[in-house]
């Protein structure tokens, strides 16, 4: 796949910058509001669900996930994937039901949040779930708990125009992340074994 060689290189340029923009904050919070109020700001904001998952605040991405927010159509798990500190939000509350869920909304308007360099091809494609987000995008520590959670289902996920997660590590130029999809016996694809040929 042509195009997957020039995403890859794009994809690994755009981890600092996800990173950098994921943890860039607008609100800061005051003493003295209550939990309640402090919710509100934080459940349509990307960054200040960032800024959560830098400071590790439990509770509120807690109550996050269970109210099942929604940051432009994907789930706070899937931004969680991307986020260079979220691997301890998928340790604590990843599950294999919330980890396998697939975004409703098209990837294009959260990439251009996030400023991500990514196809037009794959950005105007639905039903990426965390996995498959951070495969392209985040840390591999984050990748590796996920397929840890979600087993053989979620590795065999496909987006609405049947990319899987496999295809993206492919994509990407990270040795650590492409390795959870090599046929080692531990994740076995189909019997016919094309994928140890890519």
């Amino acid at each position: 796949w042509e195009r997957s060689r020039h995403t890859s290189t794009r994809a690994d340029r755009s981890l600092p910058l996800i990173h950098a923009i994921l943890t860039r904050t607008t609100t800061s919070f005051e003493p003295g509001t209550s939990h309640k109020t402090r919710m509100t700001d934080i459940e349509l904001s990307i960054e200040n669900f960032a800024f959560l998952i830098d400071s590790k605040d439990e509770d509120r991405v807690k109550a996050i996930i269970e109210k099942g927010a929604s940051f432009k159509g994907f789930p706070p798990l899937a931004i969680a994937g991307m986020h260079t500190n979220g691997t301890w939000v998928l340790e604590k509350y990843g599950k294999k039901d919330n980890l396998c869920q697939g975004s409703t909304a098209q990837l294009k308007e959260l990439a251009q949040h996030l400023s991500l360099d990514v196809d037009d091809e794959i950005l105007e494609d639905s039903g990426f779930t965390p996995l498959m987000l951070a495969v392209m995008f985040g840390p591999p520590q984050s990748v590796a708990i996920i397929i840890d959670k979600v087993g053989k289902e979620g590795l065999e996920a496909k987006t609405e125009k049947s990319y899987d997660a496999k295809l993206f590590a492919n994509c990407r130029n990270d040795a650590n992340i492409q390795k959870h999809f090599k046929n080692t016996g531990r994740h076995h694809c189909e019997p016919c074994q094309q994928c140890s040929l890519m």
